[in-house]
């Protein structure tokens, strides 16, 4: 499952199609909208995925909705992992606390990091990068995760903000 070309997914996991007034609220900041969806292109679909397929990004950005207790957007996160290549072997590294990374130190490494940056970023420090290059990431690598973890972390924050004005 691929997410179509402009449909807003944070707009869809919330269901605002129902919500009149948050779905004006938000077209009152289109830009944002569309710099978001722009930004949820780039780090989960970019043209090209590099060492970090399209499947692993979205295990990663899965987890990070999980470690967010963000369940609107572990399904959304869910359902996309489902129609990727390589999905099904990555679901497991959705939930956090999975010792599936075990056997793999890049992958470990990787999951190490994702959950640091996502739950204690002031914690994170030039050693946990560090850690990243002993695990075989290059400077590429290293920015393109930085990347996905802020894309998906501000977007936690986004359907949370939102959600509780939908609810309220």
């Amino acid at each position: 499952m691929t997410t179509p070309p402009n449909v807003d997914v944070i707009d869809t996991v919330l269901g605002l199609d129902r919500f009149a007034d948050l779905k004006t609220l938000r077209e009152q900041r289109e830009k944002l909208k569309q710099l978001t969806e722009t930004s949820y292109q780039a780090a989960l679909r970019p043209a090209e995925p590099r060492n970090f397929s399209y499947s692993l990004r979205t295990a990663l950005a899965a987890r990070m909705a999980a470690l967010w207790k963000s369940q609107e957007l572990v399904v959304h996160y869910h359902a996309l992992l489902e129609g990727q290549e390589g999905g099904s072997a990555l679901r497991a590294i959705t939930a956090p606390g999975s010792a599936v990374a075990a056997g793999d130190p890049r992958l470990a490494a990787i999951l190490a990091h994702v959950d640091l940056v996502t739950l204690s970023p002031k914690d994170a420090t030039r050693a946990n990068i560090e850690k990243l290059t002993a695990a075989g990431l290059d400077d590429r690598d290293i920015v393109t995760l930085a990347g996905l973890i802020a894309y998906v972390n501000y977007q936690v924050l986004v359907v949370a903000g939102l959600k509780m004005l939908r609810d309220n």
